[in-house]
């Protein structure tokens, strides 16, 4: 997923922050409702902007957004790709999207329904994984841009890789916790059609 080009399909809606709420935001419906459609998604974003139009290239990229991430929260393994910039861009502003990221999951989670419903059937562990991201989303990047020229940002770098990681796996745990997997139903023989003898 190519932060850039997403960003510059956003750009002209202020309004929607960053695409890493937007796709946060998707991660967070999806957590609570895995069944949500396309459209719905869509117009909840619209409707939560207040955007009362758009171009059809912000659509192509919101669509390319939604099976990217839904494939990626189904899919087999660690196939989620979060929307965030690239390692060249600035300390500052890759701490800056991973905060929008987890702020835009825990809204999601709020508007699909939240986790209040759902609380009580919760593990412990997913209620700790829901404060983490929620701490994450405030995420002080003030500090940041001082600590960035000096000989800490390797360390920085190291610490923006470990939380990109843990949102990536707490989000797929997450998912499966709100969603389990199914395995196929075994058949029993119908009773009274066979006999052993």
């Amino acid at each position: 997923m190519d932060f850039q080009s997403i960003n510059e399909a956003v750009a002209p809606y202020p309004e929607l922050e960053s695409p890493s709420f937007i796709q946060g935001m998707l991660i967070g419906l999806l957590c609570v409702d895995n069944d949500i459609q396309e459209t719905v998604w869509i117009r909840k974003l619209l409707e939560e902007a207040q955007v009362k139009s758009i171009k059809e290239s912000f659509l192509v990229v919101l669509h390319e957004m939604f099976l990217s991430t839904n494939k990626g929260l189904n899919g087999s393994g660690f196939e989620l790709e979060l929307c965030l910039p690239d390692d060249d861009d600035s300390l500052v502003m890759r701490a800056a999207m991973i905060g929008q990221i987890c702020e835009g999951i825990i809204y999601g989670i709020g508007l699909g329904g939240g986790l209040n419903e759902m609380e009580k059937d919760l593990s412990e562990q997913v209620r700790e994984l829901v404060n983490d991201l929620s701490e994450i989303a405030r995420i002080d990047i003030s500090a940041l841009a001082d600590l960035e020229k000096e000989t800490a940002a390797e360390q920085i770098e190291q610490d923006l890789m470990e939380l990109s990681e843990f949102i990536k796996v707490g989000v797929l745990m997450l998912n499966e916790e709100l969603n389990p997997t199914q395995a196929a139903p075994i058949m029993d023989p119908p009773q009274g059609e066979y006999q052993v003898h």
